[in-house]
């Protein structure tokens, strides 16, 4: 049995309808960014991890990345749904992206300003890590346990995935009534 304690809080995340938001902002300015920022959210890979992803590492089939340059030189597999895989997969064959090249041809700064900006558009000081964040929390509140969002966000313990037990009393209400008493 694992004992969870030191649980820090997380402030720096946004809610569901705060990424809505920002995603939509995105989808009406331009196209590439918003694939940019979708991808951020629906896999919680880091800003670095990002600019790495070739259409090498992606089975398309089984809509999992193969994440070849993560952090420490580790190497994890992330999952990514149906509709953004189609997107991303439309936008490589729109640009004839080789197997071999980055998919989004851009520093980690330059996405840190495409995040940026579009958090300014709702009137949030978003950076990448936050959509990271905010994808860890988003997954535990609606029932992942922390053992599998450790795999996916490629931590080396559970000490390190645990601070996203983030709870709202809705969320915690939610599951209280469910408990037959």
């Amino acid at each position: 049995m694992v004992i969870l304690r030191n649980v820090k809080n997380i402030t720096d995340y946004l809610e569901r309808e705060q990424v809505d938001a920002i995603l939509e902002a995105a989808h009406i300015a331009n196209h590439r960014d918003y694939l940019i920022i979708r991808v951020l959210w629906r896999t919680g890979v880091r800003v670095n991890e990002l600019v790495n992803i070739r259409p090498g590492d992606i089975e398309w089939n089984n809509q999992v990345i193969n994440i070849t340059k993560a952090k420490r030189g580790k190497q994890r597999r992330v999952l990514l749904d149906q509709d953004t895989l189609k997107m991303l997969s439309d936008y490589v064959l729109a640009l004839n992206t080789p197997e071999d090249r980055p998919i989004f041809n851009l520093t980690t700064r330059q996405i840190e300003n495409i995040v940026k900006k579009y958090g300014n558009t709702i009137g949030v000081n978003v950076h990448p890590h936050m959509l990271r964040h905010s994808f860890a929390i988003h997954l535990v509140r609606s029932g992942m346990d922390l053992r599998r969002l450790q795999l996916l966000l490629g931590h080396s313990s559970l000490n390190m995935t645990q601070i996203y037990l983030q709870f709202k009393d809705d969320d915690i209400r939610e599951v209280y009534q469910k408990v037959d008493f």
